[in-house]
């Protein structure tokens, strides 16, 4: 976790994400949290602080709301805990705007439509699949500055696992990952 925080601190340009959300564990088609869980306010506020404090640019992709795998129930598998895109966002801002109270609107405004973009996965037929079922993603992976890359098991929420991953930091690798 403390690995995570430094490299989303250390970004000087850019961060790329793609996850499979953000936003803590929810009941099941709900925006109620499980009890016990809540937003990742380490890394919300890491990106929030260097949104604003370097204007980097951060790109974040994730699962559609509710993407339940293989015919598996909700309680089962979830690729998506029900959050959207305007839910990460504004979790986002709110960040912005604890950190730095007396900031102007306006500039905030400016600020984030200029370095934030947050979207769900998509295919050809949208955010569904041909039987209907919302388009997911399993994926825990980030990228620093096109430089520094991170790909594993590890949620940036709050899940209680036991995950596993590599940090890659060679841009000579990270490019060679990105094009692929």
């Amino acid at each position: 976790d403390d690995a995570f925080l430094e490299m989303i601190l250390s970004a000087k340009n850019i961060l790329r994400f793609a996850l499979q959300d953000l936003g803590p564990i929810c009941v099941p088609n709900t925006k109620k949290s499980v009890p016990g869980y809540k937003w990742p306010d380490r890394y919300m506020n890491a990106i929030a602080s260097v949104i604003w404090h370097k204007g980097v640019y951060v790109e974040i992709l994730l699962s559609n709301p509710n993407s339940i795998p293989g015919g598996l129930t909700p309680l089962e598998a979830n690729y998506g805990n029900g959050w959207t895109c305007v839910d990460v966002a504004a979790e986002i801002i709110k960040r912005v705007q604890k950190q730095f109270p007396k900031l102007d609107d306006s500039d905030l405004r400016n600020v984030v439509a200029e370095n934030l973009r947050v979207s769900f996965i998509r295919n050809k037929q949208g955010t569904k699949y041909a039987d209907g079922g919302n388009v997911g993603l399993h994926t825990k992976h980030f990228i620093v500055d096109d430089i520094c890359t991170y790909i594993g098991s590890q949620n940036l929420y709050m899940c209680d696992l036991a995950e596993w991953g590599v940090v890659i930091d060679d841009p000579a690798q990270t490019k060679k990952i990105m094009s692929e």
